[in-house]
């Protein structure tokens, strides 16, 4: 689905529109001989400067067209704008997509780690639905929906279509509902805003989801973010996201300042040898649920000894 979006965008910019009817071919690789795909590469444009040819899933191209189109993608003729898309087979290591990628100029849709997700669904509403999500709605959506972006993006389109007023959090916590009752992001907040007993409530519900070892990395993760905004703030927080690659968390700046001020420097650094110990004891076996309870208390037992 954001695949063909982009190629559709891609086309629509190459192509002249006065003559897009003839001028514009989107056509499936499964349905091309090789002499078809040669044939339909060769044709030049009609009284325009550019001819565009969308091919869709050349994955699935005979061995003979995939030649045809190296051949092509290597040295195209300066009339021709071409956009192929694919779908690489998981461990695959055909020389036919490397070569391509050396000639061509790709882009790539991976799906993106769990600490991604709510900031890819508040950057997708807001830049292609018009949508203002809250936080809050963003984590509600990627908890129910989980992490396909093309499901993700169907759900945001059903939101858009909505009257504005038909939109608020409890309204989407209707329209999208969810079969567990907490998810990964709500529970992170939890131990980042230091309510251990329910974040101790809800360790097995958030368990039934996730597994401890992405929980304590996303834990450190938080953490390391709650030290930057303790340090320097929103401003300087959304700033050091950026240059550290990792502006997909800017949308969140204010909450982890708001976090943050429940901490000492001294605190965080003490709750993040407590999670790199429990990360140690996932990784040698001991189970999820025994050593994430053990370090919500040790975590609570360190704030009560602080007051």
């Amino acid at each position: 689905r954001l695949r063909e979006e982009a190629a559709h965008q891609l086309g629509e910019a190459a192509v002249d529109p006065a003559t897009r009817d003839i001028n514009y071919d989107q056509i499936q690789a499964e349905d091309l001989t090789d002499e078809q795909l040669a044939a339909t590469l060769a044709m030049p444009p009609m009284m325009a400067e550019r001819r565009v040819v969308f091919l869709r899933d050349v994955e699935r191209l005979g061995k003979k067209a995939r030649a045809v189109l190296q051949q092509v993608a290597a040295a195209p003729p300066a009339d021709l704008a071409l956009i192929v898309t694919a779908r690489i087979p998981k461990g695959s290591r055909a020389a036919f997509y490397r070569d391509l990628r050396k000639v061509c100029r790709t882009l790539e849709w991976t799906t993106p780690r769990a600490a991604e997700i709510p900031g890819w669904i508040h950057d997708r509403a807001r830049r292609r639905w018009k949508l203002d999500l809250s936080p809050a709605a963003a984590q509600w959506i990627a908890g129910a929906v989980g992490s396909d972006l093309s499901t993700l993006d169907a759900e945001l389109e059903k939101l858009a279509s909505l009257p504005a007023d038909r939109r608020t959090d409890a309204d989407i916590r209707d329209i999208v509902p969810r079969t567990h009752r907490i998810d990964r992001w709500s529970w992170l907040d939890l131990v980042a805003s230091r309510d251990y007993r329910r974040a101790l409530r809800e360790l097995g519900n958030v368990l039934t989801s996730e597994r401890g070892v992405g929980l304590v990395a996303g834990l450190v993760e938080q953490h390391l973010l709650l030290g930057l905004a303790l340090d320097a703030g929103p401003a300087g927080l959304r700033a050091a996201l950026s240059e550290t690659g990792r502006g997909y968390l800017s949308w969140k700046t204010n909450a982890y300042a708001k976090q943050a001020r429940a901490w000492t420097v001294h605190e965080l650094d003490r709750a993040l040898r407590v999670l790199h110990r429990a990360d140690r004891h996932l990784k040698s076996g001991r189970g999820d649920h025994a050593v994430l309870a053990e370090t919500l208390l040790e975590l609570g037992r360190a704030e009560n000894a602080a007051r």
